[in-house]
C-alpha cells in the first residue's frame, strides 16, 4: 500500500516543536525567578550575619551594663543595658536557642558565612546552566522563525 503524504505534517510537527519550546522557555523562567529569589535571600542572610559579627566583635571590648540602642523593628529602638557582654543567646534552627560565648557564637556566624557562599556558588552555577538552556531555546526558536520566514517569501 502506498504512503500518503500529507504537507501538513511538518507544519505540525514544527508547531509542537514551537509549543514545546515555549513551554521549556516558560518553564525555565519560572525556575531563574525562583533561583534568583534564593540568592537574594542568600545574599541578605550573608549580609545580617556579617553585621552581627561587627556587632559581636564590638559589645567584647564593652563593659557588662553597656547601653545599646535595640531595634523592636519598624524603624523603632529602645535603649537597653547588656547585662553580660561575653555570653550571647544563638539560634541554631528549629526554635532552638542556645548560650555561647561571643567568640563561639562569631565562630559559628563564621561558619553559617561559608556554608551559605558554598550554596550561593551552586545557586550561580545552577542559574547560569539556566541561562544557557534559555538562550539554546531561544537560538532554536529564532531558527525555526527564521525558516518559516524564508519559506512564506516568494520566490521568482
Amino acid at each position: 500500500m502506498a504512503a500518503k503524504t500529507n504537507a501538513a505534517v511538518p507544519q505540525m510537527t514544527l508547531e509542537q516543536e514551537i509549543q514545546s519550546l515555549q513551554a521549556y522557555a516558560a518553564e525555565y523562567s519560572n525556575q531563574f525567578t525562583m533561583l534568583s529569589e534564593q540568592l537574594k535571600f542568600i545574599g541578605a542572610a550573608m549580609s545580617e550575619a556579617r553585621s552581627s559579627i561587627e556587632t559581636l566583635n564590638a559589645l567584647q571590648g564593652a563593659a557588662a551594663g553597656t547601653t545599646v540602642l535595640l531595634p523592636l523593628g519598624g524603624g523603632v529602638s529602645v535603649r537597653a543595658a547588656v547585662p553580660d557582654t561575653q555570653t550571647m543567646l544563638v539560634t541554631i534552627g528549629a526554635g532552638i536557642t542556645v548560650e555561647k560565648q561571643a567568640d563561639e557564637a562569631v565562630s559559628y556566624l563564621n561558619d553559617r558565612i561559608t556554608e551559605m557562599e558554598a550554596s550561593q556558588k551552586r545557586l550561580t552555577e545552577s542559574i547560569s546552566k539556566l541561562q544557557e538552556q534559555m538562550q539554546a531555546v531561544d537560538a532554536r526558536m529564532q531558527e525555526i522563525y527564521s525558516a518559516v520566514q524564508a519559506q512564506q517569501q516568494p520566490q521568482m
